[in-house]
């Protein structure tokens, strides 16, 4: 009896195990075992970038010979990790369908095997987990003209691409030559993938004239093309190179120089048309133009008597290499910066009597100065009161007259050196220089070359108004009035001006 009960249970195990009941590799999916199910669809994207949201899809079928609805057994594995397991209730014939989310930000890239299994039937997909790019800002399109005049404004339109996956907002910055105010930055925001154009205006470009890089730069990029300069100056530049050669000076004139510069600087367009500075260097081989003091026998003309106080190359068409002004080192500080204005208005291409009219005439005299700086000194001892109130007094006399020689206006003041002066006046009580002996006013020489000394000897107060106006007048005026004559009586000089 025991044997027999042994054979019977034997029989039994294998008849269970032919069934599929327990067998060690049975699917649960049912009695009826694996070969009742399918896998009819896998899906799954080909690749993902890292933070992608990314979901894998299955679904699968309960064949229809399965014995009933029977549980369903579905798992997706990522590289063997589980993502998803569910066990579904299917009747036969049924399908169902099983999803999983991939957290792609936990991965890193490269690429991964999706499985997909019932019972079983096993399907694989490939995906493909690739680098999330940054926001990475290129320039995709630069566009400006081809020229762009000095001082116009340049318009530049620029398109700007995000060639990363994550949005951003870069500087994107556009510079045109060597101005530091000719460049603008903008803060631009892209999406990923994203492109933009913005319009840029650079406001009263200024340089040299000829091709200038236009730049534009972002962090991760910089792109440039070349825009041409058109510069209305002869010279096709703003700034002059100036060497002075001021060996000839006894003294200092570096401030006179620059006091004449500076004119020009401030005039510019007003005189010229276009914009001038000068830039003092130490090499005479570097310079564009060259400042030379020496005397001046002579002026594109010969044989004359002429007195030059200054003379210069004129500016035609294109400059020489380089230009040359000279002016005489024995005149006047005042009289030499009128000199070196005057002078390197031809430089620049004036010719005589163009405007300034004062300072560009062909001859110097006190109506072509504003203001003409005098020099009131006595020969000895300081000048009294009543006698500079009686200088002044003639000289206002001037200022307030309409018809003048050559200027529209006369303006005068005192300076305290004759050095600084266009004209020097004398009060001398002694009167050695005019007459031997009486009193009266005469015109001589004055400390410096081309200065004129207004000597007043041995005169009363009362009168030396009417002597400084009837020494000035032959110059200021277009016509002397009877009343600044010799003829003038002596009441007619005390009593002027009225």
């Amino acid at each position: 009896m025991p044997d027999t009960r042994a054979v019977a249970a034997a029989v039994l195990l294998v008849a269970l195990a032919g069934c599929g009941g327990i067998g060690g590799d049975a699917a649960p999916g049912g009695l009826l075992g694996d070969a009742s199910l399918s896998i009819e669809t896998v899906s799954a994207p080909a690749s993902v970038t890292q933070g992608e949201e990314a979901t894998v899809a299955a679904t699968v079928r309960q064949s229809v010979d399965a014995d009933g609805t029977a549980p369903l057994s579905v798992a997706i594995r990522l590289d063997g990790r589980t993502v998803a397991s569910e066990n579904r209730s299917v009747p036969p014939g049924n399908e169902t369908t099983v999803t999983a989310a991939l957290d792609t930000a936990t991965l890193d890239p490269g690429e991964y095997e999706i499985a997909v299994s019932a019972g079983d039937v096993t399907e694989t997909r490939t995906i493909v987990v690739e680098r999330v790019r940054p926001a990475t800002f290129a320039v995709a399109a630069l566009d400006a003209p081809e020229t762009v005049g000095y001082g116009d404004d340049l318009v530049v339109d620029v398109t700007v691409r995000n060639r990363g996956d994550r949005a951003g907002t870069r500087p994107v910055t556009v510079r045109f030559g060597d101005d530091e105010n000719a460049s603008r930055t903008l803060d631009i925001a892209l999406d990923g993938g994203e492109s933009a154009t913005r319009s840029v205006t650079l406001e009263a470009v200024r340089g040299d004239e000829g091709d200038h890089r236009l730049v534009v730069e972002t962090p991760n990029e910089t792109r440039d093309r070349t825009v041409a300069l058109d510069h209305p100056s002869p010279y096709g530049k703003t700034a002059l190179r100036l060497y002075v050669d001021d060996e000839g000076v006894d003294r200092n004139v570096s401030d006179v120089v620059a006091a004449a510069t500076r004119y020009w600087e401030r005039n510019d367009e007003r005189y010229l048309g276009y914009p001038v500075a000068y830039d003092r260097v130490g090499e005479e081989d570097r310079a564009d133009v060259i400042l030379r003091f020496d005397r001046v026998e002579r002026c594109g003309v010969e044989g004359n008597d002429t007195r030059y106080f200054g003379c210069a190359d004129l500016l035609v068409d294109e400059p020489r290499t380089p230009m040359t002004a000279t002016v005489d080192p024995r005149i006047s500080d005042a009289e030499m910066n009128a000199t070196i204005i005057h002078e390197l208005g031809h430089v620049q291409g004036l010719e005589h009597g163009a405007e300034p009219a004062g300072l560009m005439s062909a001859t110097s005299t006190l109506a072509t100065h504003q203001p003409v700086k005098v020099h009131l000194r006595a020969d000895d001892g300081a000048v009294t009161g009543p006698v500079e109130d009686e200088v002044a007094a003639a000289l206002d006399h001037f200022a307030g007259r309409d018809d003048l020689a050559g200027s529209d206006a006369f303006a005068w003041e005192f300076v305290d050196e004759a050095r600084d002066a266009h004209i020097q006046i004398t009060y001398d009580e002694r009167g050695d220089v005019c007459f031997a002996d009486g009193g009266g006013s005469c015109t001589v020489a004055g400390e410096y070359y081309g200065q004129e000394d207004v000597r007043l000897e041995s005169l009363d107060d009362e009168v030396v108004a009417w002597h400084v106006g009837a020494s000035l007048a032959p110059v200021l005026l277009e016509e002397v009035p009877p009343e600044l004559t010799g003829e003038a009586e002596r009441r007619e000089r005390e009593a002027w001006p009225e």
